[in-house]
């Protein structure tokens, strides 16, 4: 995947001492060295590999960075303006490029040009990684309405996928609708991850628009979004619920208490919409089980499992 959007001769060098899917992330900086994030640690990209020695670092120029920026988009920058306006490209495979530049606007955001910086962020796929906690998705032939917290980089896209995927590997055949508002969850058409046999999807729509076109069209048993964090998320939400969709989205938040401080999601808590909330760190690696929640933020597991 990575080889479709880097240079032949940076991606040799990334690939010399680290396979492709032991890699996090790329952070590609102007006049700065490249850092490559590989099994959770990181590194300086040299032409002889990944290192610690920032002198020997290969070092960004804007052309390299733009070099990328244009043939992740195909050639076309316009094709994707509205990707570009919230600061990210997605890529086949499910690969998302974070990118800083200058802004340009007036009374909104209009594109970002002269770019100065990217993150790469590498999608993984972890068989049955979501096995710890399908039960309590689905516990005793009831589904559950769940949420899945955790700061960034620390797996709830992962545990997303394989929940979905595991719906399929018990021949529980749900329909189930991806309302995919960065293209992260499905992986595009080229490079796209499996998910099953019982999944439908929309990709770059805002979740509102997602998840009533999913509702109105698809008339699915489970709707899965990702990054829940406007009002009008969680508003498309409780329409879902009071349609007797059942839910699983994620959100950042470290722990509960971050969880519970979060202005919009009050209405959900007192409400008591999510019956399973799942807390995830990369305190020993990613995807690490802090603690599974009742709706009334009792806790049903804590740590591993």
């Amino acid at each position: 995947m990575l080889k479709d959007i880097l240079p032949e001769a940076l991606y040799t060098s990334l690939v010399k001492k680290c396979l492709e899917q032991e890699i996090n992330e790329v952070r590609i900086r102007v006049n700065k060295p490249i850092v490559v994030t590989c099994n959770n640690k990181s590194y300086f990209l040299s032409e002889n590999g990944i290192g610690a020695n920032p002198n020997q670092a290969i070092f960004a120029s804007a052309e390299l960075i733009n070099d990328i920026v244009f043939k992740a988009c195909d050639y076309s920058i316009y094709s994707v303006n509205e990707q570009l306006k919230q600061g990210f490209l997605m890529v086949d495979g499910g690969i998302r490029l974070g990118i800083c530049g200058e802004v340009v606007k007036d009374e909104s955001i209009k594109t970002i040009k002269n770019f100065s910086s990217l993150c790469i962020r590498i999608p993984h796929l972890i068989k049955n990684a979501a096995l710890p906690i399908f039960n309590q998705v689905l516990n005793n032939g009831e589904l559950n309405n769940t949420l899945i917290i955790s700061p960034p980089g620390a797996g709830k896209t992962t545990m997303l996928r394989d929940l979905i995927e595991q719906f399929s590997n018990h021949n529980y055949s749900y329909n189930i609708f991806i309302a995919d508002e960065r293209g992260e969850i499905v992986g595009g058409n080229k490079y796209s991850f499996g998910l099953g046999h019982f999944f439908d999807s929309i990709s770059f729509l805002n979740k509102k628009d997602s998840i009533l076109f999913g509702i109105r069209s698809m008339s699915p048993d489970i709707i899965v979004t990702d990054e829940l964090g406007a009002k009008c998320d969680f508003e498309a939400l409780e329409y879902a619920f009071n349609c007797g969709v059942t839910v699983i989205a994620t959100m950042h938040a470290k722990n509960i208490e971050e969880l519970k401080s979060k202005n919009e999601f009050q209405d959900m808590l007192q409400k008591k919409y999510f019956k399973r909330i799942v807390v995830l760190s990369k305190q020993n690696k990613v995807g690490t089980i802090e603690g599974i929640y009742r709706e009334n933020l009792t806790r049903i597991y804590g740590g591993a499992i």
